[in-house]
């Protein structure tokens, strides 16, 4: 059975992604955690038997407060009921929380809510921004406007460097929802374009699942992320994927810019990175 865990802080931000991880979760069976990081600060005149109590008394009432943070939350989804397992755990960094409890208990993907519209770093922040770069778990990142709707198409955006690995890794991703795929590989006017139709015939045939394969080409003159938001324009996907290495990468380019420009596509269209192999 897969694992699926959604942070929260408890705050209106977060409904959003766990939102969709609750309809993920039942979409694909799989087991649902709701993971809440949290740090308590001890006062120094305080005696440790004084700061343990104290410290248990807050644990109990943040794990009653957000298990009817989350009970509403299923009840405004129409939902009777949904089984979750909640973990709390102390730490006083939360990415490095989340890092941390994701490296000991394997799970198969983590989704976050991210902040809506905005600068970059506005938008994905800096506990999405770090687990993008670090985690070795598939990140979905929600936007906290984002309102619940059918995964019916998903944009998968590709250098080509192995990307029939990458499409094995997204297609079951994308196989229990039934949604389409749209492979985009924007290609420098130098740069040698593979025929779409082979393509899709061979990727059909290794990974029997349809594939649409769209060949663009990328004006080197301004940000990439100009031509992705154009596509995003084009084919109104319900969400983005994308791979990513540890280090400054393609997904670096497309989500981290330097310049953290603005684009129309930040803050509405969820979005999932992988690491890449």
């Amino acid at each position: 059975m897969e694992t699926i865990i959604v942070t929260t802080d408890q705050s209106a931000n977060s409904k959003s992604a766990i939102r969709f991880a609750i309809n993920m979760a039942r979409t694909r069976k799989a087991k649902l955690v709701v993971l809440h990081v949290y740090h308590v600060l001890r006062p120094s005149i305080w005696s440790e038997n004084a700061y343990q109590v104290y410290k248990h008394s807050f644990v109990n009432q943040i794990r009653k407060e957000i298990t009817v943070f989350i009970k509403k939350i299923v009840r405004s989804l129409n939902l009777s009921d949904m089984s979750f397992e909640l973990i709390t755990i102390d730490h006083t960094d939360v990415t490095k929380g989340v890092l941390e409890f994701t490296a000991q208990h394997p799970c198969d993907y983590i989704c976050i809510s991210t902040r809506g519209a905005g600068t970059v770093k506005k938008i994905f922040g800096t506990h999405s921004s770090k687990l993008i770069t670090h985690s070795t778990v598939p990140i979905i990142c929600i936007p906290s406007g984002y309102r619940n709707r059918p995964c019916k198409r998903v944009l998968y955006a590709t250098d080509m460097n192995d990307y029939e690995t990458e499409l094995s890794r997204l297609i079951d991703f994308v196989k229990p929802f039934h949604a389409k795929l749209r492979m985009l590989h924007l290609a420098s006017s130098n740069e040698f374009v593979a025929d779409s139709v082979l393509a899709e015939e061979r990727i059909q045939e290794k990974l029997s699942y349809k594939v649409e394969v769209i060949n663009r080409e990328w004006n080197i003159s301004h940000p990439i992320l100009k031509d992705i938001g154009a596509e995003v324009k084009r084919y109104k996907p319900s969400l983005i994927a994308f791979f990513t290495h540890q280090k400054r990468s393609f997904l670096a380019q497309l989500v981290l810019p330097s310049n953290a420009a603005e684009y129309s596509f930040y803050g509405r269209v969820p979005m999932i990175s992988f690491k890449k192999e």
